[in-house]
């Protein structure tokens, strides 16, 4: 935990490891009590679940992984990113040394992601979408959004998974964003 919280942050495997907690436990979760309450509907053998129930939490997943990638420590967005980041870090290092006994080399994945303007419109829109959803959800919408936001916060600057999922993230929002401003222009 070298370097200032507002620039390109270091990550520890503590912190991914917390993200791939975060997302086991939420599928954990509605795999035990999905919709239904974990019995399929005539034959009471699990199931009963549907996808559906995860969405709001796989979005917010890759909102957290591409807010982490794109968002600059000098933005708003990006203060709140880095804060988070910084405090997954110190946890998750905290569990896995001290609560383990194990190590948490450092995992930092090189480059951030970098978006067109138009692909931070659509980001902007995604954000302001993630906040609605949390305003006006449910109690259950609105843990996903937090618990996937962080999951994805944790995970994104892994240098594995971030260079499994930036492209994709990325390369959708940008071509998101150059359909959206050449709509309107």
């Amino acid at each position: 935990m070298d370097t200032p919280i507002l620039t390109q942050p270091y990550v520890y495997l503590g912190c991914p490891t917390l993200g791939a907690i975060i997302v086991a436990l939420t599928i954990q979760r509605w795999w035990k009590k999905g919709s239904g309450g974990g019995k399929k509907k005539g034959d009471g053998e699990g199931g009963g679940r549907s996808y559906l129930d995860l969405l709001p939490f796989v979005l917010s997943l890759c909102y957290g992984l591409i807010i982490v990638l794109a968002c600059s420590g000098w933005s708003g967005l990006g203060i709140l990113t880095r804060l988070g980041l910084w405090g997954g870090n110190g946890i998750g290092y905290a569990y896995l040394v001290w609560g383990i006994g194990g190590d948490s080399p450092e995992v930092t994945r090189a480059n951030p992601v970098v978006l067109t303007d138009g692909g931070y419109c659509v980001l902007a829109l995604w954000t302001a979408l993630i906040i609605g959803n949390h305003v006006w959800g449910r109690r259950l919408p609105r843990i996903q959004n937090i618990a996937g936001t962080l999951a994805g916060i944790f995970l994104g600057m892994a240098a594995g998974i971030a260079g499994v999922m930036a492209v994709p993230l990325a390369s959708g929002l940008n071509l998101a964003g150059s359909w959206w401003t050449g709509g309107i222009q």
